[in-house]
């Protein structure tokens, strides 16, 4: 019983992390309002059932980038706030993963819709 417990607790962890990351964090709030228009576009092309599953990767992959980023800084900041240069370095490699990512699921975006909206205007 006390594993269950223990197990439960790492949820509750972990979904004050995203609640924090959702309310403290300007990136991962545009982020999600992005999430959202991503699904409403998805909605409204009627996109198929592999270009959901493709886009819903990239949202959970570009916000798991966000909070990982989220982590690294704060976790540079408590050790000093004092300008470090190898904690300067983490912390743009860090941003440059979430640009990275944000770059790609871009690209895959244009790959996905551009079908559907051509197909929209030619029919």
């Amino acid at each position: 019983m006390n594993i269950i417990k223990k197990h439960l607790a790492s949820y509750r962890y972990a979904i004050r992390g995203i609640i924090i990351a959702l309310l403290y964090e300007h990136n991962m709030r545009f982020h999600f309002a992005a999430a959202i228009m991503v699904i409403l576009v998805n909605i409204l092309l009627k996109v198929s059932r592999t270009d959901w599953l493709i886009t819903l990767m990239l949202i959970g992959l570009m916000m798991m980038a966000e909070i990982f980023n989220t982590a690294i800084e704060k976790l540079a900041d408590r050790v000093t706030k004092e300008h470090d240069q190898l904690i300067g370095d983490v912390k743009d490699l860090a941003a440059g993963a979430v640009l990275i990512m944000g770059i790609f699921a871009c690209i895959c975006a244009l790959i996905i819709y551009l079908p559907y909206l051509c197909n929209s205007v030619l029919a």
